[in-house]
């Protein structure tokens, strides 16, 4: 990372950024619009952003995440400097280094090589700089005698290999990624991980693209949650995780539900399951959870899913009782059922937070009635000297070889 950049300095600024693709524009005007970097105003068309705000300080490695078609690959070209907005304006400082694709700046006809002594140029750095960095580079994307054949021959995998190597190795004082580590073998993702983890550490800051939100929980720090074409959150990663995922239940339950409405965790007043308490068992180590169902109308069969998450949002254990049951078949309306979820208390310690839906089970189908998100949270104390989420009984021993 650059030396000059200060922390907390904003590296990137997007004011009111909006975007229009036009549907009915000809393609002379199409051409001096690309030619002349001038937008012409679009008649009909999909307005795939609307007035979006966003900096990114130094130190910051904040995710973007949302549903496909949000909007947030566009808003990312934007803020890369591939696409221009319709409206607004973005403001960059220091140096970008920008993973928008995996051939985004590289040449197919290319080798390895020398696209990478191009994506340094790219990024303002001369023959020289690039000389200095080629041997880390050819290191970390491991391509073996690949680097020196031309990238059409590639694997998506191995362009991946090829680009992320490229990007965190030219000291930008900004990286912004859109999905590339979602490509390639597993051992490289993890090499990938680490890399990200070390670096951030280290004070670099990044702008990350993902649908995977164990990735935006474990490695950012701030959150944007982009649904269509606004920002609906800004900030905490955990409070950006349940927004993303009320949006995705949302979604699903409107085209899953035939007409019937979900209600969501702010409907605490007429909840379907109510008199919540939570017990620990020190003698077995058990949490036992118990709360009353009572029954809005006459459902063939109800099914319950239950889910346990910790303070990062990251899901630790659920369970599908469409699928390992019990199920209440033949409930009629006013009906009372009590509920009782054990579970093992293999948790390490912190806070922890329980939700449920209940299903209407029709065929192979759960249609959801209810869902309620982090409804009751719970602290777990321990002093096991693991970090991380569940206790595996890991020990260590060791024994004098003779």
């Amino acid at each position: 990372m650059s030396s000059n950049i200060e922390h907390n300095r904003v590296l990137l600024e997007a004011v009111s950024v909006s975007k229009r693709y036009a549907s009915s524009l000809r393609p002379t005007t199409v051409f001096f619009d690309a030619l002349f970097k001038r937008t012409s105003r679009a008649v009909g068309g999909k307005k795939v952003l609307d007035n979006i705000n966003l900096k990114v300080r130094s130190g910051e490695t904040v995710g973007i995440i949302g549903r496909n078609g949000a909007g947030k690959t566009t808003l990312l070209g934007i803020l890369g400097n591939v696409i221009e907005p319709t409206q607004g304006s973005v403001q960059r400082y220091g140096r970008i280094a920008t993973l928008l694709g995996l051939t985004a700046g590289f040449n197919t006809s290319f080798t390895g090589r020398e696209n990478a002594y191009l994506f340094c140029s790219i990024q303002g750095i001369g023959k020289e700089g690039t000389d200095r960095r080629i041997a880390d580079i050819i290191a970390f994307a491991d391509l073996g005698e690949y680097f020196d054949q031309p990238l059409r021959t590639y694997s998506s995998g191995m362009q991946s290999r090829l680009a992320f190597a490229c990007a965190v190795h030219v000291d930008a004082d900004l990286i912004i990624i859109d999905e590339t580590l979602a490509v390639g073998d597993a051992s490289f993702r993890m090499k990938c991980y680490d890399r990200i983890r070390a670096m951030r550490d280290a004070g670099q800051t990044f702008l990350l693209v993902t649908h995977n939100q164990n990735l935006l929980a474990n490695f950012c720090t701030r959150a944007v949650v982009i649904e269509g074409g606004k920002k609906v959150h800004d900030g905490s990663v955990f409070e950006g995780l349940e927004v993303y995922k009320d949006i995705r239940s949302t979604q699903e339950m409107k085209h899953r539900s035939a007409g019937k409405v979900a209600r969501g965790s702010d409907a605490s007043a007429d909840r379907m399951i109510t008199n919540f308490s939570l017990e620990y068992l020190k003698d077995s180590n058990k949490y036992l959870f118990s709360g009353v169902f009572v029954a809005p109308s006459a459902i063939s069969c109800v099914a319950f899913n239950f889910g346990i998450r910790n303070s990062s949002g990251i899901s630790v254990c659920s369970i599908d009782g469409s699928e390992v049951g019990p199920m209440l078949t033949d409930v009629e309306e006013g009906d009372e059922y009590k509920l009782v979820f054990s579970f093992d208390n293999r948790l390490l310690g912190g806070k922890y937070f329980l939700s449920y839906i209940i299903n209407e089970v029709v065929g192979d189908a759960a249609v959801p009635l209810e869902m309620s998100q982090n409804f009751f949270s719970f602290d777990v104390a321990t002093v096991s000297g693991q970090t991380g989420i569940v206790d595996l009984g890991l020990a260590i021993s060791s024994a004098k070889v003779e």
